[in-house]
């Protein structure tokens, strides 16, 4: 019996307000940009839409990620990631399906040393009345390295710099 995977009808998925919110209130200012959005959807002042395509766009400032879901994500990864070392992102928090199992994840996030946080329970996007058809997570993505050392998992990287990169190799 073959594997089944529940694909939804479109890649776009609009954040809850009350779920940047909540970000806003953690970091103590607002996001300053928005690089895949919709007037109708955009979590900051300024913002890209789709015809704007953010994958071809600087990026800066605080941003908030909630990019199309589809095949396409691994390219806002990427993008994400590049952005991140340009010197104009101060953050960026992604909200995103949690596909642990795929090679983008590991690449983009785990492997970079990004912070994971687990969203208990189905995020239900937009005004939706039903939660998502999938898991998500945030990604909290930030160009300077953190290190700290933790008494079970020894020493632990967040946003891992080349240099920690190295050091750790």
């Amino acid at each position: 019996m073959g594997g089944y995977m529940a694909t939804a009808k479109t890649v776009e998925w609009a954040t809850p307000q009350w779920r940047v919110d909540e970000w806003v209130e953690e970091l103590g200012k607002p996001f300053t940009f928005d690089p895949c959005a919709t007037p109708e959807n955009a979590k900051a002042a300024e913002f890209l839409t789709e015809d704007d395509d953010g994958l071809k766009s600087p990026w800066w400032g605080r941003v908030w990620l909630n990019p199309p879901y589809g095949s396409g994500l691994k390219d806002w990864m990427v993008k994400a990631n590049e952005e991140l070392n340009s010197g104009r992102v101060e953050i960026i928090v992604a909200l995103l399906p949690a596909r642990t199992d795929t090679k983008w994840f590991h690449e983009s996030v785990v492997e970079r040393g990004h912070e994971v946080r687990f969203i208990k329970g189905r995020v239900r996007y937009g005004e939706g009345v039903s939660p998502a058809p999938f898991p998500s997570i945030y990604v909290v993505m930030r160009p300077k390295c953190e290190v700290s050392d933790c008494p079970t998992q020894g020493r632990v990287y967040r946003g891992m710099c080349e240099g920690c990169r190295r050091s750790s190799a």
